[in-house]
């Protein structure tokens, strides 16, 4: 999860593979290799010190140095690991004191190495530097905080952000990518906007509503030398879109897949996830119950690979499985499928290499795996 509902994802369609030659055939589009994710490396177990077990992952990243950074929600804390997966480290610690952290959602590296951890409890980033030595609290929003950040470049971020408005009769939701300056409360850039209009009745009736919408809808990632790319959760269209910092929109992405519904058992193990989670956390009352969109959105995860190319994660399989596009042309060059099935998997792509974990972990305690290809 990152600031709001999980999404349980799930389905694949029209995939035919051929073990011989390793490629993968869909409907009106040509063959293109295929690549296993296999994992290289874990860490973390379900019992021990606090170096080695986790209360929530809700982020990971590596380094320019391949150390393996992670951010645990529940301990308010991050972690340091080197290349081979041993302890370092940790940083900062739950508390309301300079760099300390409150309520952790999110993070990104800068290219020069500064580390950004955005935390609404803070009303913004807490900023370490190369060293994950802690720099300054940039205090930017007191309200409306940004749900998602990525570096553009060393001076500059975007962020996905959202507002509601509410009037007797309905409520509004505005939700916004735009372009910041770093330590700059205003955007410098507006590159999307929209607006959904709900009933208010429809919303009192049903949270549901505002969780699908306001939440997680969105999927943003940079390439960190000026390029933003941006995709929009959706069980009815796969569509990536993508600007520079003129905003300028120089590359759409789309894919003519078929719409998949959710199974009822998709449906139910969704609904208990995100309803217990939200009661865990004192946000809902006891009656409330989370009732998910029906249908499995067409990507839900976007980033730079290591081979520098565009890397889409579909939601419609239960196995993870990526599209990997030419970021200059959005021409579709490989895919990639990881070893395992399961619903909560979550991955951190990056140059640097491939982080992944599990949400919602049949054992009931998260492990963080390094990923290579072969």
């Amino acid at each position: 999860m990152r600031y709001a509902v999980i999404v349980a994802v799930c389905f694949f369609a029209l995939l035919s593979c051929s073990d011989e030659e390793n490629n993968i055939t869909e409907t009106n589009e040509r063959v293109v290799p295929v690549d296993t994710l296999v994992i290289a490396m874990q860490i973390g177990t379900d019992y021990g010190d606090s170096t080695n077990t986790f209360g929530m992952i809700t982020d990971a990243a590596i380094d320019n140095n391949g150390n393996i950074i992670i951010l645990d929600r529940m301990a308010a804390n991050l972690k340091m690991y080197d290349s081979q997966g041993e302890f370092v480290r940790n940083i900062a610690r739950d508390g309301n004191g300079p760099g300390k952290l409150v309520l952790p959602w999110d993070m990104f590296l800068f290219g020069d190495g500064r580390l950004m951890v955005l935390d609404p409890g803070k009303q913004g980033f807490i900023v370490f530097d190369d060293s994950l030595r802690f720099i300054e609290e940039l205090q930017l929003w007191q309200q409306n905080q940004p749900f998602q950040s990525c570096a553009v470049s060393d001076g500059q971020f975007a962020s996905f952000k959202a507002n509601l408005d509410v009037t007797e009769s309905e409520v509004v939701i505005h939700r916004m990518v735009a372009l910041y300056t770093y330590a700059q409360e205003n955007y410098d850039l507006l590159l999307w906007q929209d607006s959904l209009f709900l009933p208010r009745e429809d919303v009192r009736n049903d949270r549901s509503l505002l969780y699908n919408n306001l939440e997680e809808p969105i999927t943003i990632c940079s390439d960190g030398s000026g390029m933003v790319y941006f995709s929009l959760k959706n069980g009815e269209e796969y569509s990536v879109t993508g600007w520079n910092t003129e905003g300028t929109e120089v590359l759409n992405i789309s894919r003519d897949l078929p719409l998949v519904e959710k199974t009822m058992e998709e449906m139910k193990a969704e609904s208990t996830y995100v309803t217990s989670y939200w009661a865990s956390r004192g946000s809902v009352g006891p009656e409330w119950e989370f009732q998910p969109d029906p249908f499995k959105d067409m990507a839900i995860y976007i980033n730079i690979g290591p081979d520098g190319n565009l890397w889409v994660r579909r939601g419609t399989t239960e196995t993870p499985f990526f599209d990997i596009f030419d970021p200059t042309n959005g021409e579709l060059v490989r895919q990639a499928i990881f070893i395992d099935d399961g619903y909560s998997w979550k991955f951190e792509i990056s140059r640097n290499g491939i982080l992944a974990w599990e949400e919602d972990p049949e054992d009931c305690y998260q492990i963080l795996y390094q990923i290579q290809l072969i």
